[in-house]
Order: C-alpha cells, then structure tokens, then sequence
C-alpha cells in the first residue's frame, strides 16, 4: 500500500494522542524540536545528526536540524522548516511530499527566523528535545515535562499503518543487505568486506544505519556488542562462524535483524540449526495477553535445552534454568520494543501516568515486560554465547563439574549463535516482517531467474 495513502490517518493518531497527553497534564500546547548537530570536544567537524524521534514520528525529515513542529490543541499543527542559504553544505530542498497538506508550513532561513516562529503564549506550553536556548522564556519545568513524555511513550508501542508499512520496508532493504553479507561471508571475505556487502546490498551509507553494524567473525561473536572490522583475511581454514546483527532506516523506521553462518558442516551448524527452531518457536508463542517477561522465561527453558542436547551442561533444561546457568551462556534480553528507535520505549510502562513495572532482578538486561497487544512490534533474539567473562565464572561455581568443559573449549572458537527477527502483532496473527522480507527477496530472485531463463530460450 502507497504511504500516501496509511499517512492521514497516522498523523490524526499522533494529533489525538498528543492533544490527549497535554490536556491530561493541563497543558495547551507543544513544540517539538527537530535537533542541532553537535560537536566534539575541539573540533569543528560534526557528529552525524540524530534527529529527535518524537519529531521524525510527525515527518519523514531525518537530516533536518532546527526545524519544530508546534501543536495547539485544536489547531492544524505547524511546521517551521529550516532551509538556510549555504554554500558548505547541501540546503534542504524545498518541502513536498504526502505529508505536506497535514502541516501550516512556515519556512526559516536562520535559528533566530526559527526562534522568532516559536514566540507566543508561553503558558501552558510544553517543550519536547534538548535545545533550551530555543525558546529561552520557557520555565524550566516545561521542557520535556515527564507527564506529557510518558503518555507519549506509553502509546508509541502501538504503531499505526503507516509505520507497520514504513517498517516492513526497513526489514526488506535489510534482508537484501544480510543476502550479501552472507555471501561475502562465505566467499572467505573479511570483516570488513562483509560489512561493506552489507551496505551495498541494502544500499545505504553508514551512516543511514539505525545503529552501528554488529559484525562478528570466530569468536568476536561472543561479545554481544561488538563494533570491530578486521581487515586482514583470513586462512579459510581459520573461518568458523559469522554472527551479523544489522539493521535498515525507511523514513525514520528501523530494523534490526540478526543471523548466524556456519562456514562448513559440523556441530557448530547443528548449533545454529538447533537454535534457529528455537528462535522460531518463540516467535510462533508470542500471543496477545502473554508477557514478554514469560516469553524471556521459556527462551531460557528452551536454549537450556540445546546446552543439554548438545552435552555442554550435564543437568536437566529446568534445573539448568532454576539455578542461573542458563544466564551464563544468553544473558542478555529476549527482545524489544522496536520502531523511531531500535530498542524503542516504554518497555516497562504499565500504563499512562503509572509507575513502571520493577525489573526482575534475574533479568537485567531484559528491555520489554509488558503484556503482547495488537499494533506492537517486538523483537525476538534469542542466543548461546561462549564469553570468557561468564564461563570463568560458571568455573568457579559449584556447577562446574556438571560442565562439560572440554566440549565448551572446542567451541571458544566460534563465539556464539543469535537469531533475531522483527515482529508485528495484529489482532488474528503475529506478522514476522524479517522472515517475509527475506521470502519476498527469495520469491523476487527466482522470478527474475525464470525471466532470465525464458529470455535465453527465446
């Protein structure tokens, strides 16, 4: 479906919710800032601008400092657009697009034009980014006022249309690019080259990424957040594994996809096997009403099944589980919310204006303990790791003589395994946007290879 065609009725959501959320909190009006890029400690050379998400959620403008959008209840929302005259840098081009009819345009050729654009009435106005000096009469209890944000928050895991699209589009651009990582992978490249792959394949810069690319050759994939890129290639005798978790942006949307490569047979493919049905069976639990939290429970039951299957932990999956092993070998989270951001918020809110669900104390890291509604999208990852840091404590706890030691050593060398897909949940099925891309790809490749053949026939 066009975009054009999902945007009116997202942007009357955004218009309720934001309306909701400020009469909720007696205020009348909000301005929404669009970002400045910054600088590092001495130097002249920006960082790459991240555009503040609550505004992104209104417009499809990603590398557009200085503008704001400014609601009043009740009024069309107005956009005040930066477009200053440079010769350093490209301009932005003049506003068009779908979204162009839902806003009163006001354009801006300094910040001080964009300053100016925001006077008014100062009361009852809520102020949402980090740049104070923008409206510098404001009292400071109106910038990102927690009651305004929460709400905002709160509602933000329920996606509209629009975004279901925008981010079904997203995992697309990054299956294409995890197509070719995974050839460049076993084609014996580097890391480096898988990376680049990756990029060409989902064809975007670097820094169009939503986050830093996770490419983890041997056993560098047992660090969870690992940012290396070796250069040298390798012995193909001394290729073992692949772990890339890479993601793509569509107008403001992202993805974020994990997969694992197994170089040649053996056990540590069966691994990757092992764990790929696992992954999807989570995936096939994931159900309206369920907690995520009990999700991250039988992600843990599972895996602690392949350590037993496999022969790494000599005990019972339950027992393995019930005394933290299982923490030693996938101690991170199942999941996450995802959408304008990759770990995306209000993971542990209740409900609007309450307090946060408390953290399990057995799960640190674990980003999402709500209950499964329609219109959320969640990510499932789950992963068997080999970390130096936990196996050295597993050694010196009363558990290591169940630990089959000599078979974990073996495996040192390939780091670990993680899956992770992208999921949309409607009210009568659980939409995998990942799995689809890929079959969507797939599908698309073998009609291009029968075009092809036809075409050599004739």
């Amino acid at each position: 479906m066009q975009l054009a065609d999902l945007y009116p009725q997202h942007i009357d959501e955004l218009i309720l919710r934001h309306e909701r959320a400020l009469t909720t909190s007696g205020y009348k009006r909000v301005v929404i800032y669009s970002g400045a890029a910054k600088l590092p400690f001495l130097d002249d050379n920006h960082y790459t601008f991240k555009v503040n998400p609550h505004f992104k959620h209104w417009v499809p403008l990603l590398e557009h400092p200085h503008c704001a959008i400014d609601l009043k209840i009740g009024e069309k929302p107005k956009l005040i657009y930066f477009q200053p005259e440079d010769y350093w840098h490209k301009p932005p081009a003049d506003p068009q697009g779908y979204w162009t009819d839902f806003f009163t345009l006001e354009l801006a050729t300094s910040i001080d034009e964009v300053k100016a654009a925001l006077m008014g009435s100062l009361d009852g106005c809520a102020f949402i980014g980090e740049d104070r000096d923008m409206m510098p009469a404001l009292p400071d209890e109106q910038f990102n006022p927690p009651a305004v944000i929460d709400e905002l928050h709160y509602y933000r895991a329920y996606k509209t249309a629009y975004e279901a699209e925008c981010m079904r589009r997203a995992n697309l651009m990054s299956a294409a690019g995890h197509n070719a990582a995974r050839d460049a992978f076993l084609g014996g490249g580097t890391e480096l080259d898988i990376h680049h792959a990756y990029l060409r394949g989902a064809g975007v810069l670097e820094a169009e990424l939503p986050y830093v690319n996770i490419v983890a050759m041997n056993a560098h994939s047992s660090i969870l957040h690992y940012h290396g890129a070796d250069r040298e290639p390798l012995d193909r005798n001394d290729i073992h594994s692949l772990v890339i978790d890479a993601g793509a942006d569509f107008q403001g949307y992202a993805s974020d996809i994990t997969r694992t490569y197994a170089f040649r047979d053996g056990e540590y493919a069966e691994l990757v096997t092992a764990l790929d049905g696992v992954q999807r069976s989570l995936v096939d639990s994931v159900e309206i009403g369920k907690n995520f939290s009990d999700l991250h429970w039988l992600a843990h039951l599972k895996i602690s099944q392949i350590l037993e299957q496999f022969g790494f932990v000599q005990m019972p999956a339950e027992s393995i589980v019930a005394e933290g092993i299982s923490n030693m070998f996938f101690p991170c989270g199942l999941g996450h919310f995802i959408g304008l951001q990759v770990h995306d918020v209000g993971g542990y809110q209740l409900a609007p204006g309450a307090p946060a669900r408390l953290r399990d104390p057995r799960a640190p890291y674990l980003r999402l303990a709500r209950d499964i509604e329609p219109g959320q999208a969640v990510t499932i990852e789950p992963g068997i790791y080999f970390m130096d840091m936990l196996l050295g404590e597993l050694a010196r706890s009363r558990h290591s003589r169940l630990v089959n030691w000599d078979k974990i050593e073996r495996f040192r060398q390939y780091g670990g395994v993680r899956v992770e897909d992208c999921l949309l949940v409607h009210n009568d099925r659980v939409e995998n946007q990942s799995r689809e891309a890929f079959a969507a790809l797939e599908k698309r490749g073998s009609a291009d290879m029968s075009l092809e053949s036809s075409e050599a026939v004739t």
